[in-house]
């Protein structure tokens, strides 16, 4: 049976909203600063995958600033906090039904996390409502982004366990499953969509299976031999 359970923030626990970088876009440009779409991708992308888990910015605004000079500017702290919500919208995920039914019973049944590519700003808001206090792992505390095995290691070390006595839930089969089970963690697959995965030594179809099936089947108990009456 497993003690804890790592669950995959983003397509497993939440799904993304429709956001678009474009009103983050159009206030830079409108605050002075000749940028593109392009350009702005690339320099949220690198800081989001390459400088969050070295420096880990504790809040938005440092993490726009830190955007914005990759850019070559040096933002003025009015300009951070203009910019800080159309991030933050731009990042704006809703919990699954399922996750809102069955995560505070996971939390309690197992030793439990979220881990995430994202930062903890943006992640605990959404888990806060359904959750209070369930420890997330972020690239800040893995000093690496997923999938890195340095991920899951530390979500390991989180919940003090042992790598093959914690399920790994993912619905990304690819990088949620594949790198955690090369490391010896039981891993399940939350099929949100049609199709399999070779990666998961599970497969549950909603997170409302998953207590139930991490749970061993209790022993079958035969049958009392019938008591034969003497005449």
């Amino acid at each position: 049976m497993a003690k804890g359970i790592l669950l995959d923030f983003e397509g497993t626990v939440a799904r993304r909203a429709d956001g678009h970088l474009g009103p983050c876009v159009r206030e830079v440009r409108n605050l002075g600063h000749d940028v593109y779409r392009p350009e702005l991708q690339a320099a949220y992308d690198y800081v989001l995958r390459v400088e969050f888990p070295k420096k880990g910015y504790d809040d938005v605004e440092a993490f726009v600033e830190a955007v914005m000079k990759h850019l070559g500017f040096k933002p003025k702290r009015t300009e951070l906090m203009a910019l800080a919500p159309l991030f933050t919208e731009y990042h704006r995920f809703a919990p699954y039904d399922d996750a809102a039914r069955a995560v505070p019973g996971l939390a309690k049944a197992f030793k439990a996390a979220v881990v995430s590519a994202l930062p903890a700003f943006l992640v605990k808001p959404v888990l806060e409502p359904i959750a209070p206090g369930l420890a997330v792992v972020t690239p800040r505390e893995a000093k690496a982004a997923l999938p890195n095995p340095k991920v899951f290691q530390a979500g390991a070390q989180a919940l003090g366990l042992r790598p093959k006595d914690v399920a790994v839930v993912s619905a990304d089969c690819e990088d949620g499953l594949a790198v955690p089970k090369s490391l010896g963690f039981r891993t399940v697959f939350l099929r949100r969509q049609d199709g399999s995965c070779d990666s998961a030594s599970l497969t549950v179809a909603s997170l409302e299976e998953l207590e139930a099936a991490l749970k061993p089947a209790p022993p079958k108990t035969s049958a009392p031999a019938p008591v034969v009456a003497h005449a």
